[in-house]
């Protein structure tokens, strides 16, 4: 005769939840740190660039990071964003 085998006693259905909604968050913050670090490495476009001109601060960082028709990332363009206030 095989041992039986005792049943084991399920995990508590509050801590199971608990830990469901964790793992859900870890996944959206990983996909979201993800999509945050292509972006940053991106040029930034025209029409963006032309709506972070707000300031004239901002208007002569871009016209200085832009020189020389080298293009500017969304990571430098918040860098600006910071450094001028906008």
């Amino acid at each position: 005769m095989p041992p039986s085998k005792t049943p084991r006693k399920p995990l508590n259905p509050h801590l199971q939840g608990l830990l469901g909604i964790l793992l859900g968050v870890l996944v959206v913050a990983v996909v979201l740190g993800l999509l945050r670090w292509r972006r940053d490495g991106l040029a930034v476009d025209d029409g963006e660039l032309s709506m972070a001109s707000s300031s004239p601060c901002m208007i002569q960082a871009i016209q200085q990071a832009t020189a020389g028709g080298r293009s500017i990332t969304y990571a430098q363009l918040d860098r600006l964003k910071e450094r001028c206030g906008s």
